[in-house]
């Protein structure tokens, strides 16, 4: 009689199978309302991280136009020039004034086809192979094309913009910096024209990018806000592909 209530006893002290499910269930609604907020704040850790990239270069365009006579980096899209002697691209430009390459690259953007996974249009495959950067260089920011091809030979003077709050200068971006849809969706290719990729997944941050202006100071913008503001003329784009005109 005795074994037989010890035996007892210990099978009181286990779960019952609807015990363990619900234990199971709890930690299920536990981890999916936790993850969410997990990787929100890993973002906004990225997002942090980005941000200080950016004011860096900026740092960086301004003691450069103070050395140039208030002149901004300038040189041409690579495509049409693709000459490492010659075409010398503002990331390289501005190496003198910074000294960690890897401030180039936004820790949140999507791999694209350059080296390293490095976006188009500033000519960082053949930089990279003429020894120019070094082999493991990412970029993922672009440049604004009116001041890089110095449109009207003046728009990479720094007396030409009349409101260096507004003047987008770097932003996260899919290539270079001449369409509102490469800032607000930067981590894909051709938002413009396929709208299926107009959606807060193919944004860099949270649904938004953030843009370096010419006044030195950088911004978080959600990509309905970024269209918004360069369609709108609420920025000042210069020329170039999608460019409002105004300076």
């Amino acid at each position: 009689m005795r074994r037989t209530n010890e035996i007892r006893k210990g099978m009181e002290v286990g779960f019952t199978l609807i015990e363990l499910l619900v234990v199971i269930a709890i930690i299920a609604v536990l981890a999916a309302i936790l993850f969410p907020v997990f990787a929100r704040a890993r973002e906004k850790a990225r997002n942090a991280v980005c941000q200080s990239n950016l004011k860096q270069i900026g740092m960086a365009v301004l003691q450069y136009s103070q050395d140039y006579d208030e002149r901004l980096p300038r040189a041409n899209t690579w495509c049409w020039r693709p000459d490492p002697r010659t075409n010398i691209q503002p990331q390289v430009s501005l190496s003198p004034y910074i000294k960690n390459w890897q401030i180039w690259a936004c820790p949140s953007a999507a791999p694209f086809g350059c080296s390293n996974g490095s976006i188009p249009h500033h000519g960082v495959n053949d930089l990279i192979s003429a020894g120019v950067l070094p082999g493991d260089f990412v970029m993922s920011y672009g440049y604004m094309e009116s001041i890089l091809n110095g449109c009207g030979g003046e728009q990479h003077r720094l007396i030409v913009w009349t409101q260096h709050a507004v003047t987008p200068i770097f932003a996260d971006c899919s290539g270079l910096l001449n369409s509102p849809w490469r800032v607000a969706y930067a981590n894909t290719c051709a938002a413009k024209c396929n709208p299926s990729r107009q959606t807060p997944e193919y944004a860099r941050h949270l649904g938004g990018s953030n843009v370096l202006f010419l006044d030195g100071h950088v911004k978080w913008f959600s990509a309905e806000s970024v269209i918004d503001h360069w369609v709108n003329g609420k920025w000042r784009t210069g020329c170039g592909w999608d460019g409002n005109q105004l300076k």
